[in-house]
């Protein structure tokens, strides 16, 4: 703060899997719902208010000792601002683009015509996105969980067992190991969304995916296809060729290597398999997650933003580029896996997981 020449900085959340990873990061608490602001000073304690008709789950040992309920956030963050003294100068949101309600925002420019507020998004994000060795360890076994949790869907579906059941079981084993939150997604077919309580015909292809907010507030993603019939040929191909880009990608993904050349090198692979690309997709090839199930930095070959930032040691990043081969594949794999970036490339958080298919007989 001091570097950004900042009085202090306040930061936002809300209780959703985009936007509530800031105040998790600073408070270890777990909104739910509702919003929530946290006063971080450059001199003197900071304090945390939450939204009165919400809820979150606290650590025994809260880090921010002065914790406050109230109706609006804002009006008591205007009060202790009002009492540290801090009524003029630079105060940093973290937050701004996302997080923060336009009613606080204005509610605090109000109160405080002599405060320069500025979006401070970037100074947490940078720091946010190198994890430290005891988060690498609970994303670590955050990902054991999840893959538990597929292999128990894996071992569950066929022919008449509901989309909703199967997802059930698999959301039974990681609500055990202490999940507090999920997006799960089914596709067979032609359909492709949240499970229904409609049969699986288990003839083709089904694809489950499973994203999941641990017990310490990390989020992972992964997903298991299962084949009721043998991958065709041009399936095969193209399954080999993304996987043999994502070993290129793990090897070459050093400290100071740029997102824009993690994706050139998935497409240059995909090329010299023999494949001509269609047009790029709406889709993140890689974004940061944390505490946040999409975190800064990313890339998506739709905007080209962050093409130049370079990757450092310590980052987590969800992996899955992906774009449509010409000749068309009906059912096109897709590799979904979280990696961390290490002094001498990218290293795998799944565990000796399958980034095919299961066969299933």
């Amino acid at each position: 703060m001091e570097g950004d020449s900042l009085d202090a900085i306040i930061v936002a959340g809300h209780g959703s899997q985009f936007n509530r990873g800031y105040i998790r990061y600073v408070s270890d608490t777990h909104l739910w719902a509702g919003d929530c602001l946290v006063l971080i000073p450059l001199a003197g304690d900071p304090v945390q208010v939450l939204v009165t008709y919400s809820g979150a789950s606290r650590p025994d040992k809260l880090w921010i000792e002065d914790f406050r309920k109230a109706p609006y956030p804002q009006d008591e963050i205007v009060n202790v601002m009002k009492a540290k003294g801090i009524t003029k100068g630079k105060v940093g949101i973290v937050g701004w683009d996302k997080a923060i309600t336009f009613n606080a925002h204005e509610t605090l420019k109000n109160a405080f015509q002599s405060v320069n507020f500025v979006n401070a998004d970037s100074l947490l994000d940078r720091v946010r996105c190198i994890k430290s060795p005891l988060e690498l360890q609970q994303i670590a076994e955050l990902m054991k969980l999840s893959q538990r949790a597929l292999d128990r869907f894996v071992e569950v579906i066929g022919p008449g067992v509901t989309q909703r059941e199967a997802a059930a079981e698999a959301g039974k084993v990681i609500r055990a190991g202490g999940s507090f939150d999920d997006y799960t997604s089914i596709h067979e077919g032609d359909f492709t969304g949240l499970p229904r309580d409609i049969a699986l015909k288990c003839d083709d292809m089904v694809e489950f995916h499973l994203e999941t907010c641990g017990e310490s507030g990390h989020w992972s993603e992964i997903n298991v296809v299962c084949a009721f019939r043998e991958p065709t040929n041009i399936e095969q191909k193209l399954i080999e060729s993304e996987v043999r880009a994502f070993q290129e990608i793990l090897k070459m993904a050093q400290p100071g290597v740029t997102l824009g050349e993690m994706e050139d090198t998935f497409l240059s692979v995909i090329v010299e398999d023999g494949w001509k690309l269609g047009g790029p997709a709406w889709h993140y090839s890689f974004h940061g997650q944390g505490m946040d199930s999409i975190e800064w930095p990313y890339f998506t070959p739709m905007l080209e933003t962050n093409r130049e930032v370079p990757v450092e040691a310590g980052m987590v990043f969800s992996y899955h580029p992906h774009r449509d081969p010409v000749p068309t594949v009906d059912r096109p794999p897709k590799i979904f896996d979280d990696i961390v970036i290490t002094p001498n490339g990218a290293k795998q958080l799944s565990s000796d997981w399958d980034l095919t298919w299961r066969i299933m007989k």
